[in-house]
């Protein structure tokens, strides 16, 4: 499964302005502990941002085994909670776990 499919579009941009802010640090500011405070959570914050999708990925894989194996899985939306297993006639497609014209993404389930 490929972790760049749940990179969050909202968080590219204030990623990029991160990257440039620390790139702006790096020219302005004087090597003190003030410096090297801003410049770590800076990097912690980027860190963080690329740690996400790597553990989303894995989340899917794990409910997408689980399921392979026979378990019913528990997945909440927005507005409904879903009862989600092959003998209720769900399938996989990538990361989506597919009933009709209900597309539910596998990082939102845990096992019953």
């Amino acid at each position: 499964m490929n972790p760049l499919e749940f990179i969050d579009m909202h968080l590219i941009i204030p990623s990029l302005l991160l990257l440039f802010g620390l790139f702006l640090l790096g020219i302005t500011t004087q090597e003190n502990s003030k410096g090297y405070f801003i410049k770590g959570t800076l990097i912690l914050l980027m860190i963080l941002n690329m740690v996400d999708p790597i553990y989303t990925a894995s989340c899917a894989e794990e409910n997408i085994k689980a399921f392979n194996s026979k378990n019913t899985l528990a997945c909440k939306t927005v507005y409904d909670r879903y009862r989600i297993s092959k003998k209720d006639g769900w399938k996989v497609d990538k990361s989506y776990f597919i009933k009709e014209s209900l597309m539910i993404r596998a990082d939102m389930c845990e096992r019953e």
